[in-house]
């Protein structure tokens, strides 16, 4: 979310003109943001947001009662301290705001490449991480909206359907609302695209990058769809595909077609713990296509990478270098 965004957003929840779904949105946020503002404010704008939140802190932590407009005030003002960066404060007088309102306690795991976990949610959802894979949730969904964040990498969520707790995942400037149903997310760092691939049920999803939160595109996938949303500028395209080629890694069963070699190496890396090397850049854009499965050794799918392209490779411990043959 850009800084003209979150004024924008901010403002609306001052003047209680925020939907239902915003403010949630907005007071989820509180807690991810409070370690870490990465939003970059002109010093003007911070001292502003400083002052006031200090001074509506001190004058109602002195209160014996705590009024809802005041309290409004400073969640917004803290909400606006943490795109700052200047989440110490809030963090000083954070027990304080918490008691004002039932915070939710989240939990952030990560998955070690070459590794995959199950999770099952307090609403009896369940989410499979696979390696090099981070997520943030909630322990308990004690709001209107059910929201967790995909960090990075790749998961297959099944959502238990409740119709009166939509599920949200955000993830890289990406949105996906459901109720019920199974789809797939593949949103590692190295790649340019978030992509979501549906198999079970329905979703909306609609990408935040680069364009206002009102009035983001947003586009609806049926079982056998995917959708690949470009994490810069936000261009989205939707394809019919065979969805079990997309979610074969929960089984072990990998499938590349026409990736980049940087991308093949990106996975090989998730999926086997290694760290893998380019002798030259331009052999980063290759394509690649093939089907392997988990239990086959490394070396097998290199020798298949290097004898399709005419490279070679060379492995030292964890490290794996491909180079054009002499």
């Amino acid at each position: 979310m850009t800084n003209k965004e979150a004024k924008e957003l901010l403002n609306r929840y001052k003047s209680g003109n925020c939907t239902p779904e915003e403010k949630d949105r907005l007071e989820a946020w509180y807690d991810m943001l409070a370690e870490s503002g990465k939003l970059e404010w002109d010093a003007g704008e911070k001292q502003q947001v400083n002052d006031e939140l200090k001074s509506a802190i001190d004058a109602q932590i002195g209160s014996p009662t705590w009024r809802v407009t005041n309290l409004k005030l400073m969640i917004a003002a803290a909400s606006i301290l943490f795109f700052c960066g200047l989440g110490w404060l809030a963090i000083k007088y954070r027990d304080a705001i918490r008691s004002s309102f039932n915070r939710e306690a989240y939990i952030e795991t990560y998955v070690q490449p070459g590794k995959k976990i199950r999770l099952t949610l307090s609403d009896s959802s369940t989410i499979i991480l696979s390696g090099g894979s981070r997520i943030k949730y909630p322990e308990s969904f004690n709001h209107k909206i059910r929201e967790v964040d995909l960090l990075e990498g790749e998961a297959y969520f099944d959502i238990k359907h409740d119709a009166h707790k939509p599920f949200i995942v955000d993830v890289a400037g990406t949105q996906i609302n459901v109720l019920g149903t199974a789809f797939n997310v593949r949103a590692y760092k190295f790649l340019k695209n978030v992509q979501i691939t549906v198999t079970r049920g329905k979703v909306s999803v609609r990408g935040l990058a680069n364009v206002k939160y009102e009035k983001a595109k947003q586009v609806v996938l049926l079982p056998n769809e995917q959708v690949t949303i470009g994490k810069v500028n936000g261009e989205i395209a939707k394809r019919h595909i065979n969805a079990n080629d997309f979610t074969g890694w929960i089984q072990g069963k990998y499938k590349f077609d026409d990736e980049t070699l940087a991308n093949v190496a990106g996975m090989l890396e998730s999926y086997y713990k290694v760290k893998v090397r380019f002798a030259a850049e331009d052999l980063k854009s290759i394509r690649f296509s093939s089907e392997f499965d988990s239990t086959d050794k490394l070396e097998d799918l290199l020798f298949a990478i290097c004898k399709a392209n005419n490279l070679t490779y060379t492995i030292s411990g964890q490290d794996i270098l491909l180079s054009t043959k002499p």
